[in-house]
């Protein structure tokens, strides 16, 4: 477990009333008498049901199992971190250097048109007091990869091709991030969007914090499901290609 500050380690147990912290999506189907799709009430997410059971875990693809789980749809946008920003006056995303000019918030406001596209400019910190506030935690990695990747052990989210159709790597030129739903053809076997491409996503460790998932920097051997990747100093880096989504294990 990496060093967070006082009140924002992980806690995987959280309390399941629909009343309280979610609503189950109108139309959905139920696993085990759980939801398949759930909107999380304080921050207004989309989460997908990652039913339990075993899967297929790492480069080797040994056997895992886990209990079930839920995990956002998208990462967090500049839109749902700035209703966190506004409610607890947290610190908006910023640093001094000059690539990060056109992406720092000014006045508590994100980039203009950039409403839908994934929150960056963010620390495993930041991303854990934005957790923490929602009622929700960072992924572990293997909850993130078994939401990324089924339990077939899959290369990419889609299957085991590198499509560059289906997310947004340095292969598709744009550069920068894209909103998050641009890429309906390259969801997860769970319904996860961006889970390859468009931005790393902080995940925790056993042996602290990792980014998983490549982004429009990388090419087709960075979006790979099992690349994981260590940052030097994950309590203050922030980068123009690294985001995170939350995830909530519920009390069975």
């Amino acid at each position: 477990m990496i060093g967070l500050a006082p009140g924002c380690r992980q806690k995987d147990d959280q309390p399941s009333s629909s009343g309280q912290l979610w609503k189950p999506k109108k139309g959905t189907s139920y696993v085990d008498g759980l939801p398949s799709e759930i909107i999380w009430l304080k921050d207004g997410a989309e989460m997908v049901l990652v039913p339990g059971g075993e899967f297929l875990i790492g480069k080797e693809r040994e056997k895992g199992s886990l209990p079930p789980f839920y995990i956002d749809r998208f990462p967090v946008t500049n839109a749902r971190y700035k209703k966190f920003v506004k409610e607890t006056g947290h610190r908006v995303p910023f640093a001094k250097q000059k690539w990060a000019k056109k992406l720092n918030w000014r006045r508590k406001n994100y980039p203009k048109g950039k409403a839908k596209h994934p929150v960056v400019l963010v620390s495993i910190q930041d991303a854990a007091d934005y957790c923490k506030w929602a009622g929700k935690t960072i992924p572990t990695e293997e909850r993130w990869e078994k939401a990324a990747r089924g339990t077939d052990g899959r290369v990419y989210p889609w299957g085991n091709e590198f499509d560059e159709n289906k997310c947004n790597t340095h292969f598709s030129g744009i550069g920068t991030t894209t909103p998050v739903d641009r890429y309906p053809q390259g969801i997860s076997p769970y319904g996860c969007y961006d889970m390859a491409g468009n931005v790393w996503e902080w995940t925790i460790g056993r042996l602290g914090a990792f980014v998983r998932g490549g982004s429009f920097f990388d090419g087709d051997a960075e979006v790979i499901c099992d690349v994981r990747v260590r940052p030097q100093s994950p309590m203050t880096t922030k980068s123009n290609n690294i985001g995170f989504r939350c995830c909530w294990v519920p009390r069975r």
